[in-house]
């Protein structure tokens, strides 16, 4: 049986190892959940009102 090239070696994949399943992040909102059609909605942060705009692009803009 013949030896295995030593630059075949190299290229061989490492064991895969097992990735911690991703948990789940609550305090993400889809933007569809959050606007429920709506282009606009005004949010109230330390007694201040900001403007959450969805513009024509599809960007969003906060404004005071």
């Amino acid at each position: 049986m013949a030896e295995a090239n030593p630059r075949q070696q190299k290229l061989m994949l490492p064991t895969l190892r097992k990735v911690a399943q991703p948990r789940e992040d609550k305090s993400l909102v889809d933007s569809a959940a959050l606007f429920a059609g709506n282009r606009e909605i005004r949010i109230r942060h330390n007694d201040e009102t900001y403007r959450l705009t969805i513009t024509k692009l599809g960007k969003l803009i906060l404004t005071k």
